[in-house]
């Protein structure tokens, strides 16, 4: 009888083992394709981008406001529930801008609410060499949805370069930054970045922002939401128009730690929220946030 019970007992310990075997390699599985930490990247480039296109908006247009790519109020040219206000030096070219989206929700013409202040510190035009723009935010908020809004802190800075062997103005871009979300966690956000514009330099006014574009290339590190660590880099120069409210075409290589590097694929320079991330040659669908 005991040997009998000692043998139900080892099948079932074996079984057990077994099973236990089994959920570990589901779960190590599901960790190492995991795309998170990706898409978490993606959304701080994208954020951070969005604010430095805004930031520059802001400083040519000045008081004048900004334009209705970023706010929806119907047929009006400048927005209502955006107030740019402007404070130059008194002894020099720069000066301060601040970006009041306001306390209350503003649905934009990306398809973003925002809400909150940017602020905008420069020592001059953003087109003249040596210029440098810091970039700080003072309760703002971002998100696709008014539900699932991110809090953005940190600094961004900007410093133009001059025009570079292709007569392009490049700049540096240096983030030092954090995204909260709804639930409380923090996604840790810097990168080390050449911004170089290859398209509409040389149109001005009121609509010359329609026809920017940028190639972006660099560096970044962070750690994700959820507590993973990370380093990025771009292995294919992020195409960014600023008629998109999305990065059009780029790819760059993401590795967190302890797991395989993802490669993330923005595609093929069609404007809309759509990419993918590559784990161990298997390709995930991803939206854009």
């Amino acid at each position: 009888m005991k040997k009998q019970w000692a043998f139900y007992l080892s099948v079932n310990i074996i079984c057990l083992t077994l099973a236990l075997f089994a959920c570990k390699k589901e779960k190590d599985t599901e960790l190492e394709f995991d795309t998170q930490a990706s898409q978490d990247n993606s959304l701080a480039e994208s954020t951070f981008n969005d604010a430095n296109n805004i930031a520059n908006q802001a400083i040519e247009n000045g008081s004048g406001g900004l334009l209705t790519y970023r706010i929806d109020e119907g047929n009006s040219i400048l927005s209502i529930c955006a107030s740019v206000t402007v404070t130059p030096d008194s002894t020099g070219p720069g000066g301060s801008v601040d970006i009041d989206f306001g306390s209350q929700n503003c649905y934009c013409r990306d398809f973003r609410f925002r809400r909150g202040i940017i602020h905008v510190q420069f020592t001059g035009a953003y087109r003249d060499s040596g210029t440098v723009i810091t970039t700080t935010f003072n309760n703002y908020y971002v998100g696709r949805d008014s539900i699932n809004m991110h809090k953005v802190t940190g600094t961004k800075i900007v410093t133009n370069k001059g025009h570079n062997a292709d007569n392009h103005l490049w700049y540096t871009v240096n983030v030092n930054g954090q995204l909260e979300n709804k639930n409380g966690q923090i996604l840790s956000w810097s990168s080390q970045r050449q911004r170089e514009w290859i398209a509409g330099e040389s149109t001005t006014g009121i609509n010359a922002w329609t026809d920017d574009q940028y190639y972006i290339r660099g560096s970044a590190e962070g750690t994700s939401f959820e507590g993973t660590h990370f380093t990025v880099n771009i292995t294919k120069r992020l195409w960014v128009a600023l008629d998109c409210a999305y990065v059009k075409e780029g790819t760059f290589e993401l590795t967190p730690t302890g797991k395989p590097t993802r490669v993330f694929d923005y595609g093929d320079g069609i404007c809309n929220d759509s990419a993918t991330v590559t784990v161990n040659s298997t390709v995930f669908p991803i939206r854009l946030r």
